[in-house]
């Protein structure tokens, strides 16, 4: 088992590293942080900042630069194209790039956590009371499932936003936006403690674990539907076990597998659907950052991005194969 998980983390550290570099040459080809000096009658200033962070250099020169710098100062700071004085320099440092990526990742990771913690008990719900009763003429949660798999997360977010909070109000505190809250949830990023985090976490967490339970409730009642045709199963019934525990104990755990396999192949989706409920309930965590770099076409900002993010999706990837571990022993023997 050692071994499996060794070969996990070199896959997964490589994978980053590939990440890393197809987003640094993406990025530096394709964004230009020096856009507001373009209209500028003086390009002296533009030509400074190009000279300053290397943009002008050849890309592969300037990843290799990024590379030694990631474990010399972390992910360094924005691209500023503030200048002043002569001869020319910086009047203000760009931001740092670290602090607010990290935080924005722990905000997003137990986001993730969270929704599928609810994703795995609401699947789980609806797909055994469906594979219970497979002629059921009238199966209201099944149903249901299509209607909620059909809708993207951020309706499906708005929506709840909505009905429990209603309309938004906020004021500036020291200029960040600060939303008031009406009700047991509340909109905006978590401040400190459980309760707190508990309002502010469970809309988007919910938002974001209704589309997933809408797709993988079905997976369930399928995988439940063979699992109860078994033979393992019907012997389990001949020996007089209840039938709670035959579906349960035998039934389910076997169901949890595919569930738990697919669920880690589209491990990237469900990330990315997760920035869809942070953008609604303005959470904090990686969608503002995204955002924010976006609009200033900050190359290292972005590539920062993408390479937390692809940590995140490992992270979760190599939580997942250790779960499938434990519900399959086969996996642990082939180990």
């Amino acid at each position: 088992m050692v071994a499996y998980l060794v070969r996990r983390v070199v896959l997964a550290a490589s994978a980053v590293a590939a990440m890393s570099f197809v987003a640094f040459v993406t990025f530096g080809l394709s964004f230009d942080p020096t856009y507001p000096l373009r209209i500028s009658p003086d390009q002296k200033p533009r030509r400074f900042v190009l000279h300053y962070y290397h943009l002008s250099d050849p890309i592969l020169s300037r990843y290799w630069r990024w590379v030694r710098g990631l474990f010399a100062h972390g992910f360094g700071t924005t691209v500023s194209t503030s200048t002043t004085g002569t001869p020319l320099h910086l009047a203000s440092p760009g931001d740092p790039i670290g602090p607010a990526i990290w935080h924005g990742a722990a905000i997003t990771a137990q986001l993730i956590a969270f929704a599928l913690l609810l994703t795995l008990l609401g699947s789980v719900a609806v797909g055994v009371y469906s594979a219970r009763r497979p002629y059921a003429r009238l199966d209201v949660p099944r149903a249901s499932t299509y209607l909620l798999a059909s809708m993207p997360t951020f309706l499906i977010g708005y929506l709840l936003r909505r009905g429990a909070v209603g309309q938004l109000q906020f004021h500036f505190v020291n200029g960040v936006p600060q939303y008031e809250s009406h009700g047991a949830f509340a909109v905006g990023a978590p401040t400190g403690g459980f309760v707190d985090w508990f309002q502010h976490m469970t809309l988007p967490a919910v938002a974001l674990a209704l589309g997933l339970i809408g797709v993988y409730a079905r997976y369930v009642r399928t995988a439940m539907l063979a699992s109860l045709g078994e033979q393992y199963t019907t012997v389990a019934r001949a020996k007089g076990l209840p039938e709670w525990r035959v579906v349960f104990r035998h039934a389910l755990r076997n169901s949890l597998i595919p569930l738990t396999s697919l669920l880690s192949l589209e491990m990237g989706a469900v990330v990315s659907a997760s920035l869809a409920a942070d953008a609604v309930f303005n959470l904090g965590g990686l969608a503002g950052t995204f955002l924010g770099g976006l609009a200033q076409a900050d190359p290292f900002e972005m590539t920062a991005l993408v390479v937390v993010t692809a940590i995140v999706v490992a992270g979760f990837l190599l939580l997942s194969d250790l779960l499938v571990g434990v519900l399959d022993p086969r996996a642990r023997v082939a180990a």
